[in-house]
């Protein structure tokens, strides 16, 4: 068994044991042999040191943690839940905005999880605020955030911020993306979504079907929507499975704890079909069984076999299992690097400047600021940053799985199998 730290968190986080009131599998006596300056410090970096500290005080072995590690604990839940009032004080004014606008709109994620999942705000950070409102309304949406001082996310600490998306960039971005650019409204980092997973790639989803489903939910005080029990809880395996490659535990706890306060609401059978319907019954099924691997997650008998009938094959298993305790996804290249691999020299620099030197129409939908800009080489140079950045984070990444992983072939072969998924 795995002695890492983010192998030593997933236990103390597991839901099961705490609520049998133990700290671990062997009766609370592995706290003693916990590395927890380790294991503390990977719960704050990825947003779940809240949650482990309620773990740990519900099943009786926060008094075994070491006094400087419980403190810092303790003051990242407080502060988790300081943040979150004010975010949610924010969030009520633009529901409430959006409400009054006309517009409906569907509660994504943490902002809505907070509360109906995890039942305390103070136990799950929130970064930004994901919000979807009907395709046909997304300028309108757009138009009240800026109404509202909204300004694009990477120009919010510029002085000359541009008005962001206009509606002649909406078409574009939406061929594209599931997502406008995000927003920070009065420090309120804001995505206004049109679906939950971009129109391109191996999965599809119906946003006609998402919407009829939607149920009534009260999210920071205000009338709003959610999911339904089994869209949610797709949406949050696809956006970590999928969109993620099973890299982002807070992500991963998002989905525990889902099936925890869902599992006797949602469909099931409903539920199993309709990741068939989009394709996605290989992402949907390796996430749940890690979660119930690793968490003690479980979704109904039966389950999984009906997303992948047969099973999945135990290498493939151990691959996802290492890339997520590794917190390195699982594919291993950026997408247009298996296009490098297969190119004559010409092509690739062909295929790498392209993705530098966008088209006007291209920069316009990344950087929107830049279609009323009389300065576009400024946008030129801050795309060649942005793009560099990602560069660097690829080799990154690509070093540190290199360095845990056996090889590339178990990574591709996960890839394919995951990808060759759709029925």
């Amino acid at each position: 068994m795995d002695s890492g730290p983010v192998s030593q968190l997933l236990r103390c986080l597991s839901r099961g044991e705490a609520d049998e009131g133990r700290g671990t599998r062997d009766g609370g006596r592995g706290t003693a042999t916990t590395n927890w300056k380790e294991v503390v410090g990977v719960a704050v970096a990825v947003g779940v040191a809240p949650l482990l500290f309620k773990r740990l005080k519900t099943s009786g072995t926060l008094t075994r943690v070491p006094v400087e590690f419980r403190e810092r604990l303790r003051l990242a839940f407080f502060g988790t839940a300081a943040r979150n009032r004010r975010f949610y004080q924010e969030l009520g004014l633009v529901l409430q905005r959006l409400r009054s606008a006309g517009i409906p709109a569907v509660v994504l994620k943490g902002a809505y999880l907070a509360e109906a999942a995890y039942g305390d705000a103070g136990l799950r950070p929130m970064s930004d605020v994901d919000i979807m409102v009907p395709r046909a309304d997304l300028s309108r949406a757009h138009a009240v955030l800026l109404e509202m001082g909204g300004v694009p996310a990477e120009q919010s600490n510029q002085a000359a911020a541009g008005p962001g998306a206009r509606d002649d960039d909406i078409d574009p971005l939406c061929r594209k993306k599931h997502h406008l650019p995000q927003l920070v409204v009065q420090g309120l980092p804001v995505e206004i979504h049109w679906n939950i997973v971009s129109p391109t790639g191996p999965v599809s989803v119906d946003a006609a079907g998402l919407w009829s489903r939607a149920r009534p939910a009260r999210v920071a005080g205000v009338d709003a929507l959610a999911l339904s029990p089994e869209d949610q809880l797709l949406h949050l395996c696809l956006h970590f499975g999928y969109e993620h490659r099973l890299e982002g535990l807070r992500a991963f706890c998002d989905i525990a704890e889902t099936i925890h306060r869902f599992r006797g609401e949602a469909d099931w059978a409903q539920f199993v079909e309709r990741a068939r319907e989009w394709g996605a019954s290989r992402y949907v099924g390796l996430t749940l069984l890690l979660a119930q691997s690793l968490l003690r997650a479980e979704a109904p008998e039966n389950v999984l076999e009906r997303l992948v009938p047969g099973g999945i094959d135990h290498r493939l298993v151990e691959t996802a299992r290492q890339s997520l305790l590794a917190q390195a996804r699982y594919r291993t290249w950026l997408p247009f690097s298996k296009l490098l691999g297969v190119r004559p020299l010409g092509g690739k620099l062909a295929l790498v400047m392209g993705r530098v030197f966008l088209s006007r129409d291209d920069m316009a939908a990344k950087y929107p600021a830049s279609r009323s800009s009389g300065h576009l080489w400024w946008y030129r140079v801050l795309r060649l940053r942005d793009f560099m950045r990602v560069l660097g984070d690829y080799v990154l990444r690509r070093s540190r799985l290199a360095a845990l992983s056996r090889g590339r072939a178990r990574d591709v072969a996960l890839v394919n199998w995951l990808e060759s998924g759709r029925q």
